[in-house]
C-alpha cells in the first residue's frame, strides 16, 4: 500500500510548499497532502486509546477525505498552533472557545505523539512545532553540545557587564536618562547579523553544509537535546569565526538541496515499517 506522505503547515509557509512540489514531481511519490491548522481546526475526529495507552486516529477532512493514521506513512510537522475563534473577552463564548481550542490543541498533540516514529519535527504536549523549545533554550542546548555560540547573558545594571565584546550588542531593558553605568538590567546579546555565512540542515543522519565534517557529530548530539533530527543551524561572521546565531525548528528551506534532502527524509520515514500491520 502507498501512504501519505503529509505536511502539516501554516498557510504561506514556502518551505513546506517547495517539499509537497518535489514530492509530487514526476517520478515523486505521489500521495502528498498538506494540511493547514484551519484544516485541522475544522476536521471531525474520532481517537481512541486502548488499555495498552496504544492511540488510533480517523479524521475527516473539511474536504470530505478520510485520513486514517494506518495510512500516514511521514509526517512533516511545522504547525504554529491551531487557530483560536472566540467571541468578546470575558464572555461565556469565549471561555468556551478558549477551553475548546486547548482540547483540540490536546488532540493533535497526542495524535502526533501517537505518529512519533514517523513524524519529522519536534513533538511535544504542546502539539507545535516548537513546543516549549524558545529560541534562546536552543541556543543553550548548541552551546552545550560544543558548537560556537555568540555571547549571550545579561547584569542587574549596565555598568556590571563593562563594554561591548566584539560581535555583541548591551541593550537595556527600560529607556533610563543614567547612561550605561545606570542601574537598569541590561541583556548582552550577540549583534544582528548584516548577512548569514551559512547554514547546515540535520535532516535524519545527515547534516548538509560546508561545515558538516567540522560539525556533523555535534549536530547530531543537538538533536538528541532537542528531540527533533529535523532542524537548521544558522552561522554568521565574526572575528574569531563563524558562531551560531539561530537555531531553526522549522528550516527555511529555501535551499534546493535542502528541499530536496527533507523530501527524501520523508520518504525513508514512509518506507519503515510500521508497529502495526497495515
Amino acid at each position: 500500500m502507498s501512504r501519505t506522505l503529509l505536511l502539516l503547515a501554516a498557510p504561506g509557509d514556502s518551505g513546506a510548499a517547495a517539499v509537497a512540489r518535489a514530492l509530487s514531481a514526476p517520478g515523486g511519490h505521489g500521495g502528498v497532502l498538506t494540511l493547514t491548522p484551519a484544516d485541522l481546526a475544522r476536521a471531525r475526529w474520532s481517537h481512541r486509546v486502548n488499555g495498552e495507552g496504544e492511540a488510533s486516529t480517523r479524521i475527516t477532512l473539511p474536504t470530505g477525505q478520510v485520513l486514517d493514521d494506518r495510512a500516514i506513512g511521514a509526517v512533516l510537522h511545522r504547525l504554529p498552533g491551531l487557530p483560536l475563534t472566540a467571541g468578546p473577552e470575558n464572555s461565556p463564548s469565549a471561555k468556551d472557545a478558549l477551553y475548546t481550542h486547548s482540547e483540540r490543541q490536546a488532540l493533535v498533540a497526542s495524535w502526533l505523539l501517537s505518529l512519533a516514529p514517523r513524524v519529522i519535527g519536534l513533538i511535544s504536549a504542546y502539539g507545535t512545532a516548537h513546543g516549549t523549545v524558545s529560541r534562546t533554550t536552543a541556543l543553550v542546548h548548541a552551546e552545550q553540545c560544543g558548537l560556537p555560540v555568540a555571547r549571550r547573558g545579561g547584569a542587574t545594571r549596565g555598568g556590571l557587564v563593562g563594554q561591548p565584546s566584539p560581535g555583541e550588542r548591551h541593550v537595556p531593558r527600560l529607556v533610563w536618562p543614567g547612561g550605561p553605568g545606570s542601574p537598569v538590567p541590561v541583556d548582552v546579546l550577540p549583534e544582528e547579523p548584516t548577512a548569514y555565512q551559512d547554514s547546515l540542515l540535520i535532516a535524519g543522519d545527515r547534516v548538509i553544509g560546508p561545515r558538516a565534517g567540522d560539525y556533523g557529530e555535534r549536530c547530531h548530539r543537538l538533536a538528541d537535546a532537542l528531540g527533533t533530527r529535523h532542524f537548521e543551524l544558522q552561522f554568521a561572521p565574526r572575528a574569531t569565526g563563524a558562531v551560531v546565531t539561530d537555531v531553526h525548528l522549522c528550516p527555511r528551506l529555501d535551499d534546493p538541496l535542502h528541499v530536496q534532502t527533507t523530501a527524501s527524509f520523508m520518504v525513508a520515514v514512509a518506507g519503515q515499517p510500521t508497529r502495526s500491520p497495515e
